[in-house]
């Protein structure tokens, strides 16, 4: 009776699911995916150029003049560009490749859910349901599936790389960290942004490794010891073989060695955004102006040539973009700092993603918006400016997506500190902190609910984690 329960509850899971994507789709506005994903447009050209002309570039020789120039795609990495390639190959560009893609992202974002269950049996948790819903259905995520942009595949691998962390701790075994190495390797080749984690895989397992030793001091270690310290690396080794082809392509085209040139271009957006949410009297535009000029005069004086200014993906000029950006940023106060990144890391973490479904289903409202993105930023004050602006659909979507993302928070929070606790479950949040900081530090001044969407299994892992019933030491029961 019990397993023919848990089977009907998952057969609703599942088709509730369905209908709620399939009503998001049908009261979506014309090729939404495309119109409504930010970036949406350096994937989906470089997908189009690989079946076309079989190439990765950004415009094709074989693709009309207005397009521009032809370029290599040296800006991002190819796996979120092969899987929309896919769809593009047998559809077109059309209705039915958009909707492909839905379905495609929708069956990813369902499977992510899945797996996150199998975090819970590390911290002796049976809330698989739970954890599940919260993961498939979590606003932020859902309406990212429903976008061209490479979100939902770069969550996936960050759920497979945290749970192969985890599986390593527990039972050690070179098998799981060189699964741990594919997988960070395919997150690196989604977005450049994953060789973040990659470098930092080695200083978690440090981490945890002398965690562990002082957790054990005096006491003969139980169950499998780890390896020697040297082992750490091999998910690098891996993650670098995955990536060598993506590196060995762009060396042949560019004659330098990189996985992508938008390191550049990405730093001057996170100085843009630093010095206008620092408390700075100049609007967006006003703050642009002012970090070209900056810019212009780092130039100058290195001896760099003006083009590299409206140039930070081009492989030349993407180094002397970053080294323009950095020094600016490391020249601004420390207030500037301090109050860009309290606003920054506060929408990251508690913003709820409205924005894109109120634009994904054509309601009114982006205009305020583009206003607030762009007037002078006063925190709490833009932000009630904003709210007051809305209409009433709008500000239904923002209260609902809004208070989900902070009421998780706070649970979140709470699941914490009841297993901080608990040391059989603490070594397992150690490695969580590690992610999570790794992915704050990661986007410093661009706080987004976009960017939120990689870490939002692990977010709610915590919030599930509040209702853990056992989370009092189990050593201590036994005494």
């Amino acid at each position: 009776m019990i397993d023919s329960n848990k089977y009907r509850n998952e057969i609703l899971l599942l088709l509730v699911f369905i209908l709620v994507n399939v009503t998001m789709y049908l009261f979506s506005i014309d090729a939404a995916p495309l119109a409504v994903g930010a970036d949406s447009g350096q994937y989906l050209r470089p997908a189009r150029s690989l079946v076309d002309f079989g190439e990765f570039t950004m415009n094709p020789s074989g693709w009309t003049p207005e397009m521009g120039e032809s370029e290599p795609f040296t800006f991002g990495t190819p796996l979120y560009a092969i899987l929309l390639a896919i769809p593009y190959y047998f559809f077109g560009q059309g209705e039915i490749f958009y909707a492909t893609v839905i379905v495609i992202q929708c069956s990813l974002l369902y499977l992510i859910g899945y797996i996150s269950r199998f975090f819970l049996q590390f911290f002796n948790s049976t809330r698989t349901m739970l954890i599940h819903i919260l993961v498939i259905f979590n606003p932020n995520s859902l309406i990212t599936a429903h976008l061209i942009q490479s979100e939902t595949l770069f969550t996936l691998f960050v759920v497979i790389t945290l749970l192969y962390i985890f599986k390593y701790i527990k039972y050690g075994s070179k098998n799981n960290l060189i699964i741990m190495g594919i997988s960070v390797g395919l997150l690196a080749l989604t977005r450049p942004a994953g060789l973040y984690l990659v470098y930092m895989i080695p200083d978690i397992l440090i981490v945890v490794q002398v965690f562990r030793l002082l957790q054990n001091r005096g006491i003969k270690e139980k169950g499998t010891p780890f390896t020697s310290l040297v082992s750490f690396f091999i998910p690098v080794l891996v993650a670098f073989l995955i990536m060598s082809p993506w590196y060995i392509r762009n060396y042949e085209n560019n004659s330098q060695i990189f996985l992508a040139t938008g390191s550049g271009y990405y730093l001057k957006d996170n100085y843009i955004n630093m010095v206008h949410r620092g408390g700075t009297s100049l609007n967006s535009h006003e703050v642009s102006e002012v970090v070209n000029d900056t810019q212009l005069k780092y130039f100058k004086k290195n001896g760099i040539g003006i083009e590299c200014l409206n140039n930070g993906r081009d492989p030349f000029c993407d180094k002397y973009v970053f080294r323009a950006a950095l020094t600016g940023i490391l020249n601004e106060p420390i207030e500037t700092h301090i109050k860009a990144l309290v606003n920054s890391w506060g929408i990251l973490y508690f913003s709820g993603g409205a924005s894109n479904f109120r634009n994904y289903v054509g309601l009114k409202g982006n205009s305020i918006i583009v206003d607030f993105q762009q007037e002078k930023y006063q925190a709490f004050d833009s932000i009630i400016r904003l709210i007051k602006r809305m209409d009433v659909g709008y500000l239904l979507i923002f209260i609902i997506f809004t208070s989900f993302a902070v009421i998780t928070r706070f649970i979140g929070i709470i699941g914490f500190y009841r297993n901080i606790k608990n040391t059989d479950t603490a070594i397992y949040l150690i490695a969580i902190v590690g992610v999570l900081i790794i992915f704050t530090a990661m986007y410093l001044y661009l706080g987004q609910s976009r960017f939120r969407v990689p870490i939002e299994p692990i977010l709610m892992l915590l919030t599930v984690l509040a209702f853990n019933k056992r989370s009092i030491n189990t050593k201590t029961k036994n005494k």
